[in-house]
């Protein structure tokens, strides 16, 4: 009777896993989680769109800054009804001139400010944008990680199985097992057989979703046999959040629209000077410049300028609104996954300085006590499908914490490791 003997961790949690499963050269070299980023943000169109965003916003707050354009004003005037001709009366003239208005106050000032608010919150969605992608791509990469171990430690158990049905056909016909036994055996082969399928499906969709962010080519490629560690997350909270950044400007933004408001108060005015000139042949009358101020007159404030200023006062408490739910939804998600991080990090110490070892111990001793008799198989077999459940909580946990980790640098940390 012959087993293959798991070896015993040592100190880091996947020595027995990467022992186990033999490792092929790879045509292609390794993708590693770094490259992955850096493919994201080249090719990530959300970030660019943000990007455009901000910089069409800035262009735009320099004309809103700018005069309005000067009206030119031509004018034919006193032409004589009965006798419609240029140069048949005295009093016919031709004027020429320009009209530049002068907008209420501020209000060049505000709106250039205005715009200038918008594009910073461009610059700050594109930059929740960045961390975003960053967060997915990993989510994506550790997927497809945890997956394509799960395939390779059900691949390198599938011998095991495939070993125990043998001794156990060889025990039935000895007449030293019964047939349960046998049918036991079969029935846990296939279970592995149909979970390696269940595997691979859900390696298939890993690919799939990693591929959304570099590339089917790309997602094809192996990965490194040992998981990355991403970097610590810091202990500023949200406070620096582009989202919350965001909001803030938001906020400044619909204040200025108060000032912006504020202007109907003062009157908007134009100026405008002409020159004229007589057309008539035998006219000896002089040209003549003319030169016009006009004011309009916020007389009547209460059904329209109130009114203005009241409802921008409304979008500045609408602001502080939405800042504030963005300001709970984050601080519910940091606390939230800090607590998952901090749960898998103690999960992630048992599996590693306990749980493997136990599990290797367990199917030893098992071995040992059915080559010696005291043992039934199926507590053989129970040793053996535990130490492979062992393997794959010990990567699906690793994995986890990871990806618990990644959420939290998104939430507080820095957006590269």
């Amino acid at each position: 009777m012959h087993f293959l003997s798991p070896g015993r961790p040592k100190g880091l949690l996947f020595g027995v896993l990467l022992a186990a499963v033999p490792v092929l050269a790879p045509a292609q070299p390794a993708l590693t989680l770094e490259a992955a980023e850096n493919m994201a943000l080249q090719e990530e169109p959300t970030i660019a769109r943000y990007r455009e965003r901000a910089a069409a916003r800035e262009e735009a707050a320099v004309a809103a800054g700018a005069l309005p354009d000067p009206l030119l004003i031509t004018e034919l005037m006193d032409v004589p009804a009965d006798r419609p001709r240029l140069d048949g009366d005295e009093m016919t003239q031709f004027k020429v001139g320009l009209r530049q208005a002068f907008p209420r106050g501020q209000t060049r000032t505000l709106r250039q400010e205005r715009g200038g608010l918008r594009a910073s919150q461009a610059h700050a969605r594109g930059d929740d944008a960045e961390r975003a992608a960053l967060n997915a791509v990993r989510q994506a990469y550790l997927r497809l990680y945890n997956q394509r171990r799960a395939v390779a430690l059900l691949e390198g158990n599938r011998s095991h199985f495939e070993e125990l049905l043998e001794i156990t056909e060889r025990a039935l016909a000895a007449g030293r097992v019964s047939r349960q036994d046998v049918i036991r055996a079969e029935l846990e082969l296939e279970r592995l057989e149909d979970r390696l399928s269940a595997a691979r499906a859900a390696e298939a969709d890993a690919e799939s979703a990693l591929a959304r962010w570099i590339g089917p080519q790309a997602a094809r490629r192996p990965l490194p046999d040992a998981l990355p560690e991403l970097a610590l997350p810091d202990d500023n909270g949200i406070d620096h959040h582009p989202l919350l950044q965001a909001q803030d400007l938001a906020v400044a933004d619909q204040r200025r629209g108060v000032d912006l408001a504020r202007q109907g108060y003062r009157p908007e005015w134009s100026v405008e000077l002409t020159y004229g000139m007589a057309t008539g042949n035998d006219m000896d009358a002089p040209d003549r410049l003319s030169a016009m101020v006009v004011l309009d007159l916020p007389l009547f404030t209460r059904n329209r300028q109130d009114r203005d200023v009241a409802a921008s006062r409304r979008e500045v408490y609408a602001a502080k609104h939405d800042r504030e739910v963005q300001h709970r939804t984050l601080t519910q998600a940091l606390a939230s996954q800090a607590a998952r991080w901090q749960r898998l990090r103690e999960r992630e110490r048992r599996f590693e300085e306990r749980l493997l070892i136990h599990a290797a111990d367990n199917v030893e001793a098992a071995e040992q006590a059915y080559r010696a008799g005291t043992l039934a198989f199926t507590a053989l077999m129970q040793a053996r499908i535990t130490y492979l459940e062992t393997h794959l909580d010990a990567v699906q946990v690793a994995t986890d914490r990871r990806m618990a980790q990644a959420e939290l640098l998104y939430l507080s940390g820095a957006t590269r490791r």
